[in-house]
């Protein structure tokens, strides 16, 4: 399937690239926050790991193991080796509570992963309040003992004006019969390119967004 029929293909395929390098970071008992239909649950169980994906909505398929607020998680204290957190953040209203809360679930030594946007749409609306840069991701957890040990680009700014052009036009046009063929057409030659020219000028200033790795201090 085209990129163009699929809007948010690079957007994904970056999220996934982002975690597929955070890979070894993964270890013990998992806690997916905010897991929606569980994408990355079998990411997650890699090697053994023990998963538990938590969501605010018990409406998704499968359903959450557990019901619950980011904000006040269900758990005791240091009752996990792992958060994963994919795309939540910027949906959560207090994320100062948030992180504070995934530092308390998490075992001393224990990593937090986390993906964030920096440029996105509005989506899942009203409920979409934030977009962070990697110092305000940076911020966040060194305020509540998490060591960020890296924060990198999910794209870099030719790639990320093209995924949002794709996402722009589809919106306006991509249900329409007569545009859907010639669009299709420019972009899924539109974003060869700028994969290729990302490559080659990087622009870390302006992405899609970050993925962070941060672990807890002991």
């Amino acid at each position: 399937m085209s990129s163009f029929f699929d809007p948010s293909k690079i957007e994904q395929e970056s999220i996934y690239k982002g975690l597929s390098e955070a890979r070894g970071f993964l270890k013990g008992r998992v806690l997916d926050l905010g897991c929606g239909n569980q994408p990355y649950a079998e990411f997650a169980r890699q090697e053994g790991n023990q998963y538990v994906g938590i969501d605010l909505s018990k409406d998704h398929m499968p359903a959450p193991n557990v019901c619950g607020d980011s904000l006040l998680l269900p758990f005791r204290d240091e009752s996990f080796e792992t958060v994963l957190s994919t795309q939540v953040i910027e949906h959560v209203v207090n994320p100062f509570q948030m992180m504070s809360e995934v530092s308390r679930v998490l075992k001393p030594g224990g990593y937090l992963i986390l993906t964030a946007p920096q440029a996105w749409p509005l989506h899942e609306e009203p409920h979409d309040y934030f977009r962070y840069t990697r110092y305000g991701l940076e911020l966040l957890a060194n305020r509540y003992h998490l060591n960020a040990i890296y924060i990198r680009e999910r794209s870099g700014g030719l790639l990320a004006l093209a995924q949002l052009t794709d996402v722009i036009l589809y919106d306006r046009f991509g249900k329409h019969k007569l545009t859907r063929l010639p669009l299709k057409l420019l972009f899924s030659s539109m974003l060869s390119l700028c994969k290729f020219l990302d490559q080659r000028l990087y622009y870390p200033k302006f992405t899609l967004g970050y993925v962070m790795v941060a672990r807890k201090m002991e």
